[in-house]
């Protein structure tokens, strides 16, 4: 999938007819790379130090576990579930999530580059410590989640639900929040230098953090 607008490096990928089918056994070993491979209606279980290397990951259940050091390099994944799913040191690269379920997803600690987040439902999830860079989320739900603590560069929040969101202590450097719902945004207000926001969001943090009173030169 090629984003329209180039802002980050798509998966390098081959055409998925080229790849090997499944996985043996459904497990992944510790400390082993996985390649060229196109998984599908499976369920995966974590474990440390695995790698993923031009993988197309297919309505694919990978929830209630944990993966430590957990790499991901030129990866569409579609269609895939990773609710309550850990993911502690994690480095993620050329990645795309598109319609997946990452509710109560935690990446703590971890490095995304060049990732998409396509119409996930992302609400409890925690980013907290995590790394961003070029990065967006588009039409994504991400009610009460947590970035604290995160380095936000060159982050785009497109059409996304982010109420309750927290970004207590998170740094930005344009990240960029223009057209996204943001009632109830947890944030430091003497911390936002690096942020983008429309005029509207403009008007809600100053009311909510100022008590700034923001009216239309004709109210």
């Amino acid at each position: 999938m090629r984003h329209k607008n180039k802002f980050i490096e798509s998966p390098n990928l081959p055409l998925p007819e080229t790849l090997n089918r499944g996985m043996p056994e459904n497990q992944l070993d510790e400390l082993e790379t996985y390649e060229n491979l196109y998984l599908s209606s499976c369920q995966l279980e974590g474990n440390k130090g695995v790698s993923f290397n031009c993988v197309y990951f297919d309505n694919t259940k990978v929830v209630n576990t944990y993966f430590k050091r957990l790499d991901l390099q030129d990866i569409q994944i579609n269609k895939s579930d990773f609710a309550n799913t850990e993911l502690e040191e994690a480095s993620l690269n050329r990645v795309e999530f598109v319609n997946c379920r990452l509710l109560g997803l935690r990446a703590i600690k971890s490095r995304f580059k060049n990732v998409l987040f396509k119409g996930c439902q992302g609400e409890l999830s925690q980013f907290n410590f995590t790394k961003f860079e070029r990065v967006i989320f588009e039409d994504c739900m991400l009610k009460d989640a947590i970035f604290s603590d995160t380095v936000l560069k060159n982050v785009k929040f497109i059409n996304c639900q982010m109420d309750n969101v927290a970004l207590t202590n998170a740094k930005f450097n344009h990240t960029d929040f223009r057209g996204s719902e943001i009632e109830g945004l947890q944030i430091n207000i003497n911390q936002l230098q690096g942020a983008i926001v429309d005029i509207f969001q403009a008007g809600y943090i100053l009311q909510r953090y100022t008590n700034v009173i923001v009216k239309a030169v004709d109210e």
